[in-house]
């Protein structure tokens, strides 16, 4: 069973960056932006991620108002590359202490 789970996390970095596709892949994402907030570390050794894709990303005018800070995320953890990670898909997920 998977469940919603609440995340706090004192540190966190910013970065807008696509992530790896290979180069099959990459045709399909020209012009995409996604934004990746990496939590206690920075990638590729970030302790946990939030990946907001494309499609949500017009939502978060201002993701580097949570660099520094402690944030509340909500969503179901996946793993990534062996990384924890909530996809974010709407404003209401996240929340700035």
């Amino acid at each position: 069973m998977l469940a919603l789970l609440p995340v706090i996390c004192a540190a966190l970095a910013v970065a807008q960056a696509p992530p790896n596709y290979t180069a099959a892949e990459a045709a399909k994402h020209v012009g995409e932006t996604h934004i990746f907030l990496n939590m206690a570390g920075k990638s590729p050794n970030q302790a946990f991620a939030v990946l907001i894709h494309a499609a949500s990303a017009a939502q978060f005018s201002r993701p580097q108002q949570y660099k520094g800070r402690t944030v509340a995320v909500s969503g179901k953890i996946i793993l990534n590359k062996g990384k924890p990670e909530i996809v974010v898909n709407s404003p209401s997920q996240i929340s700035a202490k």
